[in-house]
């Protein structure tokens, strides 16, 4: 046999689990694609969408853009 095919034989033996771990991560993301798009968490994702827009205005909090 070709040393090649061989050693490639070889190296498939654990396919499986590759296989396996796909299934889960595409699983997975799937399950996070629905829960982001969900009409049920629709608000809750734009709130986390204009989270890095709102300024928060407090005692210790310096505003540091903007013109003085």
């Amino acid at each position: 046999m070709n040393p090649l095919l061989s050693e490639a034989s070889n190296s498939i033996d654990g396919g499986w689990i590759l296989g396996i771990m796909t299934l889960i991560f595409f699983a997975t993301f799937l399950y996070w694609a629905w829960y982001a798009y969900a009409p049920a968490h629709r608000d809750q994702m734009e709130a986390a969408g204009r989270m890095p827009f709102e300024v928060e205005e407090g005692p210790g909090s310096e505003n540091t853009g903007g013109a003085r």
